[in-house]
């Protein structure tokens, strides 16, 4: 008995030690972002699988009440990575800012522009307010270019953007209360307002408009300084594309969307699963065209950006590294 005891010790230990190795090897990094969408999947994916962990990094990841936020503390030296929209992105770089996007998770608009039920036309929103999350942010450019495809020049028609800082579900909270009467809502959950009796002013979901939406962005010292955390985040993002978009791990994917979207109706769900499946990137490179459409709109607001050249703000060095080592292709399978 006694000598069991001391093998089941021994054994122990040494699971104990090697846990113990492990987590020493990994390199901890924070990571944040504001953004609460299931456009964000991928990054929810990535800590419920552990993919971050299982390429070396030990990640705290921190919700941020804004993108701007986010981008002060990235340049503060108080995180290494983050998802920002690339409207920030493009501000942040017209203040000279050592800020660079490196991937982007979704290219393809599926965003819904909807008001509350008594605004029934684009004509009623004359002299009325639309919520944004920030200036520039993915909500604010979204609105623009509702108001653009239906017609309506925000300036003469009097409309009003409200920052309405933090996440999605608070421009939901104001748009329910009555205390703003439009928003950009994001694929599934634009939908569920919609069934509820909002006004569907825009539906993106078949436009085939690209813009640029969750990039991974970075500063170009950590790229210098930190190239093995930088590979490691790219691969986790990597290889949690590849687990979401395979149909086999449906169920689990589900499971993600439904805790981080706050949704309890099997339909939502899956058609929040759809989205995300139809709108991600395989390989999350972010297009310069998309970013010039991006760089038009922005600057209509902040004339300091009109000065930036949209390419520079980019870096898809280390995401056609990646690719060119054949490690993209040996996560992901292929339809």
């Amino acid at each position: 008995m006694r000598t069991l005891i001391r093998i089941l010790c021994f054994i122990t230990l040494f699971l104990v030690a090697g846990a113990i190795s492990r987590s020493r090897a990994a390199t901890l990094s924070n990571f944040a972002t504001s953004i609460t969408s299931e456009s964000v999947a991928g990054i929810w994916v990535a800590k419920d699988r552990g993919f971050f962990r299982k390429h070396g990094l030990d990640v705290r990841f921190v919700q941020m009440p804004s993108s701007s936020v986010s981008v002060a503390a990235l340049l503060a030296g108080e995180i290494d990575m983050e998802v920002i929209g690339p409207g920030h992105l493009l501000n942040a770089a017209s203040g000279g800012a050592d800020i660079v996007g490196i991937a982007n998770l979704v290219h393809k608009l599926d965003y819904r522009f909807v008001s509350r039920p008594e605004i029934k036309t684009a004509e009623d929103l004359r002299g009325k307010n639309v919520a944004v999350s920030g200036t520039g942010a993915v909500s604010h450019m979204v609105a623009l270019l509702a108001l653009q495809k239906l017609g309506i020049d925000p300036k003469q028609a009097r409309i009003a953007f409200l920052n309405i800082p933090g996440t999605e579900v608070n421009r939901r909270a104001a748009l329910e209360t009555g205390k703003i009467d439009a928003t950009s809502l994001n694929g599934a959950v634009g939908d569920l307002y919609g069934k509820r009796g909002y006004t569907m002013l825009y539906n993106f979901r078949d436009s085939g408009i690209v813009l640029p939406q969750t990039v991974i962005a970075t500063t170009r010292r950590i790229i210098a300084t930190k190239p093995d955390l930088v590979d490691s985040y790219l691969k986790g993002f990597v290889e949690a594309i590849g687990y979401l978009m395979e149909p086999a791990n449906k169920s689990t994917v589900m499971r993600v969307l439904a805790s981080n979207l706050r949704l309890n109706n099997d339909a939502a769900v899956e058609e929040a699963y759809y989205g995300v499946v139809n709108s991600y990137e395989r390989i999350p490179y972010i297009s310069p065209e998309a970013m010039k459409l991006l760089h038009t709109l922005l600057s209509s607001i902040n004339p300091k950006v009109a000065n930036v050249r949209p390419e520079t703000t980019i870096d898809t060095s280390v995401l056609s590294r990646l690719e060119a080592s054949g490690f993209i292709k040996s996560v992901q399978k292929r339809p």
